[in-house]
């Protein structure tokens, strides 16, 4: 883009992790293992990495922090997810597309919009499909899951969204930013169901590990202190 070369002369990248001047995620720093896959109830779930170290730094400075200019590498990364979820799995006849979780306003307002939605673009290109905004919508306030255990977050999203009717000839893979106890994946993929549209899985940008789990992935994270 013309905007981010003239940036880089004004305002050189550096990485989040080890501040080279290289890129925002160097190559020593991004995860360089493939996505791993990890299973919640009948979901099967993609992930690009486990959420730890420079991703979780990366993370946290787009959501909370206002760093909009690591939408372009964590979309990537969130694309080579999907792109590894949808391997073999398109149905066929079918053209499969990205269907990413809704946040409700509140939370989309304190991150200064919608943090999903500017992955979902570069996720796209890399996966090889497309968006399809709008798809899903919250029917009720809920309380952002962050603190929640497994049982207050599946009470908290219980029920609460909604589909647009599935269209003829489509199926829907799930995009989110992290996944944690899979709830609001679960609810989501619940949701879709029930309005007709077939799921083919989802993909996330990170993986928290769960307690007594294996650690996710063998990925490499480098230059965190």
């Amino acid at each position: 883009m013309i905007v981010d070369a003239l940036l880089d002369l004004v305002l050189p990248r550096r990485c989040v992790g080890c501040g080279a001047g290289v890129a925002l995620l160097c190559g020593r720093c991004v995860p360089s293992a493939a996505p791993v896959r990890v299973q919640f109830d009948e979901l099967g779930v993609v992930a690009a990495a486990a959420y730890a170290d420079v991703l979780r730094r990366a993370l946290i400075l787009y959501k909370e922090r206002g760093r909009r200019d690591l939408a372009g590498p964590l979309g990537e990364l969130l694309g080579r997810a999907a792109r590894t979820a949808l391997n073999g799995r398109a149905p066929p006849g079918r053209r499969v597309v990205l269907v990413a979780v809704p946040s409700s306003r509140s939370v989309a307002a304190a991150r200064g919009g919608d943090h999903l939605g500017r992955l979902a673009p570069r996720a796209a290109a890399v996966a090889g499909t497309r968006v399809t905004r709008g798809v899903l919508s919250l029917t009720r306030a809920v309380r952002d899951s962050a603190g929640l255990g497994v049982a207050a977050r599946a009470s908290n999203l219980h029920e609460a969204f909604r589909a647009r009717p599935a269209p003829a000839g489509v199926a829907a893979l799930l995009i989110d930013d992290i996944v944690t106890t899979g709830a609001t994946l679960r609810e989501a993929h619940r949701a879709l169901s029930c309005s007709g549209w077939p799921v083919l899985g989802a993909a996330v940008v990170a993986a928290t590990p769960r307690p007594g789990s294996n650690p996710i992935g063998s990925a490499h994270f480098g230059g965190l202190a």
